[in-house]
């Protein structure tokens, strides 16, 4: 599995990577925003004479298969050839739909993800998970493939809005709550705003966990299904915001799903109260409001219905047993689905 560049001078490293593979050309893959505030940096820190860049809106709305179309026509226009080489510049969009299209271009070119915000580093880039979304799906159409060379460069989080950092943060909370109690107690009662600058050992925290649970199950058979708490019912609200327009943040999606997939795991096993308590009171910090009408309501259940980790149609969840206690492929009737939505619209 591909090790991230974490250090005080990841460039350095990035630059002998470079200079040790004779890459025909590299096609740098960025948002309009990142093309923007990184792509400047990116220039200035790589030694090379040219870089082809291609931009395309930021937000989920873009990872669909029209984008993917308008990557690879500027690509091939520009001579890509398997010699050549990906850099997706951004944050999860970015590595997701970058990955996916490097990853079927002249049957694969080699592709190099350098994350600009903290969901892209501690969870976008890290899995060798990409795609793009289809029918108002979320990541219907993807495939596994792991990228040369992950750049981590926390500098790049100074950019970042205090609502994109805590989108980061969500994916964070998750890792500590399926794998590490100790590093869920850290994250307990964090005080915002956080100080970017001082988020190192967490990033490397979270980090470390994804690897070693994907490390573990890369193709998802069995405990890196793990990961998906929360993402069923956050993919379904995500597909939402993207069918309704309203402008939710991946994280966003995910910590609501995670409330209410709280809230079936302590139906299921009878959590102690006080840690049920804890644990909502936490993940609502990072819940935005949630109030879809009916119809809206019902796309939102429909949705699950076609998550791509249902068995024969049966939706099935990850849950936890308790904090640090994972257990997955749990299978969900509708009436309790209905009660956990009920209650995240009500927060």
């Amino acid at each position: 599995m591909t090790s991230p560049i974490y250090s005080t001078n990841p460039w350095e490293k990035l630059n002998t990577y470079l200079s040790q593979h004779q890459y025909s050309q590299i096609f740098v893959l960025a948002d309009h925003n990142t093309k923007q505030l990184c792509f400047p940096i990116l220039e200035e820190k790589l030694q090379l004479n040219q870089l082809y860049i291609f931009s395309f809106e930021a937000g989920e709305s873009s990872k669909n298969l029209e984008t993917a179309q308008d990557i690879w026509t500027s690509w091939l226009q520009g001579g890509i050839d398997r010699s050549s080489l990906v850099i997706a510049l951004g944050g999860g969009v970015v590595c997701d739909i970058g990955g996916f299209c490097a990853s079927l271009v002249w049957r694969g070119v080699d592709f190099i993800y350098i994350p600009t915000t903290l969901i892209g580093m501690v969870d976008a880039a890290i899995g060798g998970k990409n795609g793009i979304n289809f029918l108002d799906f979320k990541n219907q159409i993807g495939l596994y493939q792991e990228p040369k060379v992950i750049v981590v460069e926390p500098d790049f989080l100074h950019s970042l809005s205090q609502r994109h950092i805590k989108n980061g943060f969500v994916e964070m909370i998750k890792h500590s709550l399926i794998q590490s109690p100790s590093y869920y107690e850290d994250l307990l009662n964090l005080d915002w705003p956080v100080d970017v600058g001082n988020m190192d050992s967490w990033i490397r925290r979270s980090i470390r966990t994804k690897q070693e649970i994907v490390e573990a199950d890369f193709k998802e058979k069995n405990v890196r299904k793990s990961l998906n708490f929360g993402h069923t019912i956050g993919h379904a609200i995500e597909s939402y915001s993207l069918r309704y327009s309203c402008d939710l943040l991946h994280g966003e999606c995910v910590a609501l799903g995670m409330i209410a997939e709280t809230y079936i795991s302590h139906k299921m096993y009878n959590w102690k109260p006080y840690v049920y308590d804890q644990v909502m009171t936490m993940l609502k910090k990072y819940a935005p409001p949630f109030h879809p009408d009916a119809e809206q309501t019902k796309f939102i259940m429909e949705t699950m219905r076609y998550d791509k980790k249902n068995s024969q149609r049966e939706l099935r969840l990850s849950l936890l047993e308790s904090p640090g206690k994972p257990r997955w492929d749990i299978a969900i009737n509708h009436e309790v689905l209905q009660e956990s939505l009920e209650y995240i619209q009500n927060l």
